[in-house]
């Protein structure tokens, strides 16, 4: 070991270096950019490179083990200073094992020191890697043990008081980093799997509406009948409706509710020739409980059409002399007056519009349909 070196160091940590400003203020500042960089990691184990880069040169390092626990065992994260070889020596440790796995599983740190001069079994790795000092911290958040981070010097026999502060300091960090990133990761996990199983769910439910617009069909082709076949036929487009309004259900990010404009603009792509969408100025979505018999009454009142006549649709919000804000679709066109429709149909229009509490109001622009935008109002 050189002592002139040895002793230049600590001249430096007592003086400042050439800019005549203590340790623990120069490290201040870098645990300023340590904290802003570990708050933006977004891999675990690139951010204790990065962290290493930063830290080195300032403390002088040569070596740093990141192990990550993985059930009861300390795999090698992220390491520097090591050949391939030593990283493969030291690739996983058991709890209890080593400097490492000692600090695991007592959840304290541990400095050591004059490692080349040691016969302890415990520092057997460290030492043969040619490390004369090592610090290992626990990364714990609350109660929970995410793995260890150690730093190692070969040049010198220690670190001071001061050095060990700051480590331990930045532990603390990178253990609030880790915790972020694994909480992070459970969700991102937890939401492509409901994803995949709200797409399983909707995929099932598509298919076995489908079904039923199969067998009603069928039914149909074996009524020739006028008046069996209309009301199979009105069942049929009835369940197509329900079959369509479960479209637009998984692309909104939520399970529950159902974008205005992606199920108008299903029920229109369903209904026959004649029917657009002109403008849809509705940002919340609807409640899906709300959006199907909706959909339901919509498709009901298009197919109430004179004749398949032209008819556009628009939403917007409006608000009601109560100050409450309702979802307002006015039909631009010609509408059957509703009290010429079809028996089943004035009936099923009832009871959806009771449903919803939609109101009517037949304007010189034509129909008017709202209803409030959410159910609790």
């Amino acid at each position: 070991m050189d002592p002139a070196h040895r002793t230049g160091h600590d001249r430096r940590a007592t003086d400042g270096g050439d800019h005549g400003v203590s340790v623990p203020q120069r490290y201040l500042a870098l645990l300023a950019d340590v904290a802003e960089r570990l708050l933006a990691a977004g891999s675990a184990a690139r951010m204790v490179d990065e962290l290493f880069t930063l830290i080195r040169t300032e403390l002088r390092l040569d070596v740093f083990f990141n192990y990550r626990l993985h059930d009861d065992r300390l795999i090698l994260e992220a390491h520097g200073g090591l050949t391939d070889a030593q990283a493969a020596d030291g690739g996983e440790l058991a709890i209890g094992q080593a400097i490492c796995g000692t600090v695991a599983r007592e959840r304290r740190p541990r400095h050591a020191t004059s490692l080349q001069r040691s016969e302890d079994p415990m520092v057997a790795f460290v030492k043969n890697v040619g490390l004369d000092a090592y610090a290992c911290t626990p990364l714990v958040h609350g109660d929970v043990l995410l793995g260890t981070l150690g730093f190692g010097r070969r040049w010198a026999d220690r670190f001071t008081a001061d050095e060990l502060s700051f480590l331990h300091t930045v532990c603390h960090y990178v253990a609030l980093a880790k915790y972020r990133l694994r909480v992070e990761e459970e969700l991102r996990l937890a939401v492509t799997s409901r994803e995949r199983l709200l797409a399983e769910l909707n995929h099932r439910v598509r298919n076995a509406l489908q079904v039923a617009v199969g067998l009603v069909a069928m039914e149909l082709a074996a009524h020739p009948d006028p008046s069996e076949g209309a009301a199979l036929k009105a069942a049929a487009d009835r369940l197509q409706v329900l079959a369509i309004a479960h479209r637009p259900l998984y692309a909104t990010g939520s399970p529950d509710t159902v974008d205005v404009a992606a199920l108008l603009a299903s029920v229109v792509e369903e209904a026959s020739t004649g029917v657009s969408l002109a403008a849809v100025s509705v940002a919340r979505p609807l409640p899906v409980e709300a959006a199907v018999a909706f959909a339901l009454l919509v498709h009901t009142l298009l197919d109430g059409r004179a004749d398949d006549a032209p008819v556009r649709l628009t939403a917007d919000i409006v608000i009601d002399d109560g100050g409450r804000q309702r979802l307002a679709l006015l039909f631009s066109g010609c509408l059957r007056d509703r009290s010429q429709a079809p028996t089943a149909s004035q009936r099923l229009v009832r009871a959806l519009a009771h449903q919803l509490r939609a109101t009517f109001d037949d304007r010189p622009s034509g129909l008017m349909l709202s209803l409030p935008y959410a159910l609790s109002d």
